[in-house]
């Protein structure tokens, strides 16, 4: 298991002195960046933030995301990462009046669309479910991976966005319906979206679910950290305590 930390270029130096495995950078300020030679000597091994906002899934254009998408990955694959993570909420915004279910397919097809043009170049894409307050387009993780997947295309397990959903609608989250199947990648945060303590009950029932499905890939901690330092470090034990299957005992 590798443990990493979605963050800007600017703390990456920091993450990766507390004993990170690799950084998680926004592949939109890649794609944008007018040198990456910062980037080079990183192990970045994932990206998120693929699209920027002003792009839109659902414009006038069918494939008008193609062009960014098509730059956006080779860079990325340049720097070395592997999996790309599709949150985008701004770009998969459907407009109103789109039907859910065409606005679910819509994002599934993109996401296919975007693996055929990532798979040359051996990376994975990985979308990920987002909360009702970002998008109105694949809020539920289970149904989302489950359409995805029958596309061919993996997802990324988002514990934030899980709990988040699963607090709106007011009922326990169930793992097994939210993670049907073994993710391309993870992403960790409690739901207020900080650093998770290691006695989290919510954050234990994820774990024993990875570890039920024999997940043995990348966790990225995905959280708000008002004191860097501090809460990078306890992100990461919290993620060795818990996530560290290989060496795990009941």
């Amino acid at each position: 298991m590798k443990f990493g930390v979605c963050c800007g270029i600017e703390e990456a130096p920091l993450a990766l002195s507390l004993g990170y495995d690799y950084v998680e950078l926004g592949a939109s300020a890649i794609a944008a960046a007018t040198d990456l030679a910062p980037y080079r000597d990183l192990p970045i091994e994932a990206t998120n933030l693929f699209f920027p906002g002003e792009i839109q899934l659902f414009g006038a254009e069918p494939g008008a995301y193609r062009e960014y998408a098509s730059r956006a990955i080779e860079r990325v694959a340049g720097l070395g990462a592997t999996v790309m993570v599709v949150g985008s909420g701004n770009a998969r915004r459907a407009p109103y009046g789109v039907p859910s279910d065409v606005a679910e397919s819509r994002f599934v097809e993109v996401a296919a669309d975007l693996q055929t043009m990532a798979a040359s170049y051996g990376i994975t894409i990985a979308p990920e479910s987002l909360n009702r307050s970002e998008t109105n387009v694949g809020n539920d993780l289970g149904t989302l991976a489950r359409a995805l997947r029958s596309d061919g295309v993996g997802y990324t397990a988002d514990l934030y966005h899980i709990l988040y959903e699963a607090n709106a609608d007011g009922h326990p989250a169930n793992m097994g319906e939210h993670v049907p199947f073994v993710p391309t990648h993870v992403h960790l945060a409690d739901l207020p979206r900080f650093a998770p303590e290691v006695d989290d009950s919510s954050v234990i029932a994820f774990a024993h679910r990875l570890r039920d499905l024999g997940y043995m890939a990348r966790i990225s901690l995905e959280c708000q950290r008002p004191n860097p330092a501090e809460d990078l470090a306890k992100g990461l034990a919290t993620m060795k305590a818990l996530f560290s299957f290989d060496d795990a005992t009941d």
